[in-house]
């Protein structure tokens, strides 16, 4: 586990606010302790009092009067701290608790009781000591000094450097965390979990009798497991609207494994009457080990939260379903497809700050119930919710590569994604539920491409991203929350659909979208020569044949790339167009080699910076566009470097 997700975690605890707590109860001659964290709470006959320390303590009863209680006859507890050879140890005959801690330093005591004095082992008798004139929970503040320096952190004591510039990588990581946070607050996501990551058991396969792994993969598996829901109720705390669809084919599968295989035909397994059976108890048991577990989570990340911002963990009927029928000649009998998604009571839950669990059963309007293609189920569910995100977490690590220079590709567009199923044959139907491919894959591969048709589908009926998530321990948050440390596959729609390169007969139409902007002076006054001369530089987005917005990308040498002419109909301005042609030739120059973009201008300024780019000066400029640039004109130049696609990607989640 990377240490940007365990610093990640941890900031999300502090949010909550956990506070441990010692306790101590003390009663006649008798001493009970718990330790739970360096804090104490000590119990006394008038009330509690809190005591922080940094060193672990023995808790002793003495036999000192205190002037405070004088008529009763109660014992005297003192705290001290203990060498760190000494052992943990308990003797009720002398009333001693003492724990492993650091070396001794000081003692505290106070007395609650009134008794004879008593001589302890290698101690003499003392005489009643007077009150200290303040509590013993406080320090005493005689020994301390104001140091001018920054306080060190743990990790700089332990490492013995100093100052904040030595572990940087926490605020890196929540500065780099904080935009993908506020932008997925108060968003809906659907999160398809296979039954393989569910199944206590599964996971258990391969550890010895104490619970140790006999591999590092099903060990992997495990703790994947056992960290995701937490990590599902970290996205609950930072407000995302969640929906769980839980597969329970593998558990299925598991059950009737004596029973023969499975009748199968397009991806859709034929559902008998003991199937459905077996189903409805491996889909409760599912359900109820999910509930359970994301519960737990729930509560131990936000239990103390308040403001009705406590949420539960809630299922019910939210979809209906319908069979499927006889298809090419075969029953499926129990099997069946979505129907209806009751979109608001799902609203209503979230609204509620509930978690949503839906399984793979489906009940109709007339009483039955059928076994629905969770794959098919959660794409169908976040179409209906026009969710931000559908997310499957894939059963085997998987992900696509270039075969000739082995580049990882982390994100495709929904056009790529069709490419991709149709080079490997594969057809996938949301609305079937089917699977159809001539070819033959291994099952890991078979599951990637499936899972990558539902999310197409997802995709075109008004999904925005789909992500591919490997079951691997804090995948998820890399996923949502990092942009390079990502595990998975994105694939967005295509919200560049319409954009394409210019042609001669678009010359018209750019020439009166940019006429008006050129005599406002926007824009330099262009000769309709020069854009003919230049249209293979050109790009716009059309619709009906109409020229709605236009963008110009003009190379240089040392790997720069200019920026202009980009203009958007008035009608089209607030529509994001301007956003999707600026990435989309952004796009284009890092595609050809242009790492590093730049822009004139002398009105819309702010609207470059707030795009990434920073101002410079004609000196920064190629050496080819600095002897062309027009001085009398003084236009602002504004410069942007990329270092990859990645960086693209996250600027698509900002509008």
């Amino acid at each position: 586990m990377s240490s940007e997700l365990l610093r990640f975690r941890f900031t999300t605890k502090l949010l909550i606010g956990f506070f441990g707590i010692f306790a101590i109860q003390v009663s006649q001659f008798e001493a009970h302790a718990a330790f739970t964290s360096s804090t104490l709470l000590v119990h006394k006959p008038r009330g509690f009092r809190l005591l922080s320390f940094d060193r672990d303590l023995v808790v002793v009863p003495t036999i000192q009067r205190a002037h405070a209680q004088r008529r009763k006859k109660l014992p005297t507890i003192a705290l001290r701290e203990r060498d760190v050879s000494s052992q943990v140890y308990s003797d009720m005959d002398t009333h001693q608790f003492s724990v492993e801690g650091a070396a001794p330093e000081k003692s505290i005591e106070f007395s609650s009781t009134n008794g004879t004095n008593q001589k302890q082992d290698g101690e003499k008798s003392q005489e009643p000591e007077e009150e200290l004139g303040f509590s013993i929970l406080e320090q005493t503040m005689d020994n301390v000094e104001i140091v001018p320096d920054y306080r060190p952190t743990m990790n700089q004591h332990l490492s013995g450097k100093s100052g904040i510039a030595d572990d940087p990588f926490f605020v890196k990581m929540f500065r780099g965390s904080a935009n993908y946070i506020a932008r997925h607050r108060a968003t809906t996501m659907v999160l398809h979990i296979p039954a393989e990551l569910i199944n206590i058991h599964v996971n258990k396969k391969g550890l010895n009798e104490v619970g140790e792994s006999n591999s590092a993969d099903s060990k992997e598996r495990f703790h994947s497991y056992e960290h995701l829901l937490d990590d599902v109720a970290v996205l609950w705390l930072l407000g995302i609207k969640i929906v769980i669809v839980i597969g329970c084919r593998g558990l299925l599968d598991e059950k009737l494994r004596g029973e023969g295989p499975p009748v199968v035909h397009k991806g859709i397994r034929v559902t008998d009457e003991m199937a459905l059976r077996v189903l409805k108890e491996e889909a409760g048991y599912a359900r109820f080990e999910v509930e359970r577990q994301l519960a737990k989570a729930l509560k131990r990340k936000g239990g103390g939260l308040t403001g009705g911002m406590g949420g539960n963990v809630v299922s019910g009927n939210f979809v209906t379903a319908q069979p499927v029928g006889v298809r090419d000649g075969i029953d499926f009998m129990y099997t069946g497809l979505l129907r209806r998604v009751e979109v608001g009571k799902i609203n209503q839950a979230h609204a509620n700050n509930d978690v949503v669990i839906l399984t793979s059963l489906g009940v109709s309007p007339s009483g039955e119930i059928f076994s629905v293609k969770s794959e098919s189920l959660a794409a169908g569910v976040a179409s209906s919710l026009s969710a931000n995100k559908i997310i499957y977490l894939l059963n085997d690590p998987g992900h696509i590569r270039e075969q000739d220079s082995g580049n990882v590709i982390m994100s495709l567009r929904l056009s790529e994604a069709k490419r991709l199923l149709a080079n490997f044959e594969v057809h996938v139907d949301n609305s079937t539920g089917e699977y159809v491919s001539s070819n033959k894959f291994e099952p890991s591969v078979k599951d990637f491409l499936e899972k990558i048709g539902f999310s197409t589908n997802a995709l075109v009926n008004g999904v925005k991203r789909a992500h591919l998530v490997c079951p691997s321990d804090g995948s998820l948050l890399e996923e949502l929350f990092t942009r390079d440390d990502g595990t998975g596959t994105m694939i967005s729609r295509d919200l560049y659909d319409g954009i394409r390169r210019a042609i001669p007969e678009d010359v018209a139409g750019i020439m009166e979208l940019i006429r008006p902007l050129i005599e406002s002076g926007n824009l330099v006054e262009r000769p309709q020569a020069i854009i003919e001369k230049e249209i293979h530089t050109f790009f716009v987005y059309t619709r009906d044949g109409l020229v709605l917005a236009c963008g110009q990308l003009k190379r240089y040498e040392g790997g720069y790339a200019e920026i202009g002419c980009l203009a958007v109909e008035k009608s089209y301005r607030k529509s994001g167009k301007g956003d999707a042609m600026l990435t989309y030739l952004e796009r284009i120059g890092l595609k050809s080699g242009a790492g590093t973009l730049f822009v004139l201008s002398t009105q819309t300024m702010q609207w470059f910076i707030e795009r990434g780019f920073d101002p410079v000066t004609v000196n920064d400029l190629p050496m080819s566009r600095r002897e062309n640039y027009d001085h009398n004109r003084k236009s602002k130049i504004y410069m942007k470097n990329i270092s990859g696609i990645r960086d693209l990607d996250a600027e698509e989640l900002m509008w």
